[in-house]
């Protein structure tokens, strides 16, 4: 592992990233020539068609097996985050999103339940006291959700590429690996952005040292790196389709879970369900976009 380069990384806007590595930046083997295959850190497939055109991306060479494993979890994820919420309101007023998402919901099968994307909504029972001795049943269906530890792993696998991108040694053709830990921390649909862990977190990182400021795809991926002032810990965030946002940290544990303890808990409603059972529900809590941070680039 080598020290992540000092030198702020600003991605170009239309131009592409081209690394000639030699090992993976997923699994860090020296990768056979009949093993190399050539990798888009972010999937071609996984915004919505054209949303490419003009902008950059990061390619690289990566080995058969890292390669394909992520495709398969960018596969239903990107067709998830693409489809509109309980009320039909799509993340963005965007004719190429509405487009993809019903494309891509009847093409993608969903790893939760088996079904195409677009048939996968869940449907959720929730029992709330009306009077003495009566209780009523409420059925709520929600959108098509995300497998969480096929989530993590995309996320940790977008990380693992653009931490090579900017670690990576030109002269020796290999990049470089976060030392310690992996530490996702929350993930928030655009309608809760505004909740107390997404502010903290946010409010938290924005003073720490900027090491990447990525968004691409016309604002259909974003990423942000930033390291801590003083120890050896990375906080990063993702967004993913202007829909659903992942946050956390990655290198020292110790000092990451300092970080996490200011922040405040969101508060939820506890509601019985019966013996030792119980449900909890909190109100979602939207981000206006003047207070939006999380992915301000430094002047």
């Amino acid at each position: 592992m080598r020290n992540d380069n000092p030198k702020l990384k600003l991605l170009p806007v239309n131009s592409p990233i081209l690394l000639n590595n030699k090992t993976c930046p997923y699994c860090g083997e020296i990768i056979e020539s009949s093993e190399v295959t050539k990798e888009h850190v972010i999937g071609r497939k996984f915004v919505p068609r054209g949303k490419f055109n003009g902008y950059w991306n990061l390619i690289v060479w990566a080995c058969k097996a890292c390669n394909n494993y992520k495709s398969k979890l960018e596969d239903d994820i990107s067709a998830i985050t693409m489809q509109p919420d309980c009320w039909g309101r799509h993340a963005a007023d965007d004719d190429a999103l509405k487009i993809a998402s019903v494309r891509k919901g009847k093409g993608s099968i969903s790893r939760r339940t088996g079904k195409p994307v677009i048939e996968s909504s869940e449907e959720h029972k929730i029992k709330m006291p009306f009077g003495p001795n009566v209780e009523m049943t409420f059925t709520l269906v929600s959108p098509p959700h995300i497998d969480l530890e096929r989530m993590w792993d995309l996320a940790r696998l977008h990380l693992m590429g653009f931490f090579y991108f900017i670690t990576f040694d030109y002269e020796n053709r290999t990049g470089g690996f976060w030392p310690g830990y992996y530490m996702p921390l929350h993930e928030a649909l655009k309608s809760d952005w505004g909740n107390p862990v997404q502010i903290g977190f946010m409010d938290e990182v924005s003073t720490w040292k900027h090491r990447l400021c990525a968004i691409g795809a016309d604002g259909f991926f974003k990423i942000m790196i930033r390291r801590h002032p003083s120890a050896e810990c990375w906080s990063w965030a993702l967004e993913w389709n202007q829909k659903l946002r992942l946050i956390g940290f990655f290198g020292d544990n110790e000092a990451a879970e300092l970080v996490v303890e200011g922040f405040q808990p969101a508060r939820m409603h506890e509601i019985p369900q019966g013996p030792n059972q119980h449900v909890g529900l909190r109100e979602e809590i939207a981000l206006r976009e003047e207070d939006d941070r999380m992915f301000v680039q430094p002047l």
